[in-house]
């Protein structure tokens, strides 16, 4: 009897929540695939809490024509444009959403499908392109009647830090910029695609199987399931955080780890501009700037990706520590970006992406002129606060009475 109620506990705290695609067997669920010709839009991620992919749980129970796959492609994980194919699994017609020549569906290839089924991970940074993808099909779909399903996922960082620029409209539209929404936005994909739908007026045939037992917390410090990595270089739950702490410094000319294993990814920022003694004072100097969380140490590494392939990089690394939850990710990105420009100077040369990343020309000029974050931060603040507001009337999940307060810690 002890074993039997040791292994009740075991399983009860293994899985804390019910993603949109563990609720699959629902019969309400269920009976909005039967006799229904069915697509899915998905990737290596979207597997449910026994790590079984969401087409093996829908073939062949349910006729499935064809699948759709974002960037980064289907079963394993790949940079770079990705072609139509064929599940070697199953034997089903695959449709890239990533090719130089469109994000979005084809008319032509909704026209057989009743249904669609879409499944993606995200991490909960507004440059992250899964959103993008859903709303391009979105789109489409619509426009064509086609109903959708799409099966909700926790945000990893929570669903109550809001943080970061929101995006200039002037920028919105581009597949790294796609919606006007902070860098952090604490909404899941299910809360972004309702917030998208009702604010364009796309007259979307969508349902949203939400999370059960999810309150807006983040999952990264306490998952309930393994990570199944999204995409190459975000491999491990660490790394969702550092890409929202200073996944924008990519656009610099800096390496940020991104190899052929990516262990590194987003862990290091270096370069083969930087000398030795500079990464030894770099380090002390942004342990200087007092971020609780974080401690970060000289590096040296051949590159093995990035724009520096193949050469010997310098810089830092940094280690996460005890409070980085509460590290404040517009902060840390506005404040280390500063120092690297004014330490580095002309060395430092941003991608014609960057006001893309950070969501403003307005951001890049404050790390040109060296604004004090305390001065950026107020205004900040207040776009925040009036984003908070307009996303209320498309939460799923229940915001707590400090969920309402703009942020005002430090870090």
């Amino acid at each position: 009897m002890g074993i039997v109620y040791l292994v009740f506990v075991f399983m009860s705290q293994a899985f804390a929540y019910d993603y949109g695609i563990d609720r699959l067997r629902e019969p309400a669920l269920e009976s909005k695939l039967e006799n229904r010709k069915v697509a899915l839009l998905v990737h290596a991620a979207s597997v449910d809490r026994t790590g079984t992919h969401l087409i093996d749980l829908l073939y062949p129970r349910f006729p499935v024509k064809k699948i759709f796959v974002p960037e980064h492609g289907l079963r394993s994980l790949n940079d770079g444009w990705i072609k139509d194919g064929v599940d070697e699994k199953t034997g089903l017609p695959v449709l890239s959403l990533y090719q130089e020549r469109s994000r979005a569906p084809r008319a032509q290839d909704l026209a057989d499908v009743d249904v669609i089924v879409m499944d993606l991970q995200d991490v909960g940074v507004r440059y992250y392109t899964y959103f993008s993808t859903i709303a391009e099909f979105v789109k489409v779909a619509s426009s064509m009647g086609k109903e959708m399903i799409l099966l909700d996922r926790p945000n990893p960082l929570g669903g109550s830090a809001v943080e970061g620029e929101i995006l200039d409209p002037s920028l919105e539209g581009a597949f790294i910029s796609y919606f006007t929404i902070p860098t952090r936005h604490g909404m899941t994909l299910g809360e972004l695609i309702r917030m998208y739908v009702a604010e364009k007026n796309i007259p979307a045939k969508l349902e949203v199987v939400t999370v059960t037992g999810w309150s807006r917390e983040p999952v990264i410090d306490t998952p309930d399931r393994p990570w199944t990595p999204s995409s190459p270089a975000i491999q491990t739950h660490e790394q969702v955080l550092l890409y929202s702490l200073w996944g924008s410094l990519e656009h610099f000319n800096l390496s940020v780890g991104r190899g052929k294993t990516n262990e590194l990814a987003f862990r290091v920022i270096a370069a083969p501009w930087i000398s030795e003694v500079e990464s030894e004072t770099l380090s002390a100097d942004l342990n200087s700037l007092g971020f609780k969380g974080v401690v970060f140490l000289p590096c040296r590494f051949v590159a093995s990706r990035d724009i520096h392939l193949g050469q010997t990089v310098r810089g830092v690394s940094v280690e996460l520590t005890e409070g980085h939850l509460e590290l404040r990710s517009d902060r840390m990105t506005q404040v280390i970006s500063s120092l690297l420009y004014e330490r580095f100077g002309d060395r430092l040369v941003f991608s014609k992406f960057a006001p893309n990343y950070y969501g403003s020309e307005g951001m890049i000029q404050s790390i040109r002129k060296k604004q004090s974050w305390e001065d950026l931060m107020t205004s900040l603040d207040l776009k925040i606060d009036s984003f908070r507001k307009r996303r209320k009337p498309h939460l799923l999940y229940p915001e707590s009475d400090q969920d309402q307060l703009p942020f005002e810690a430090s870090n």
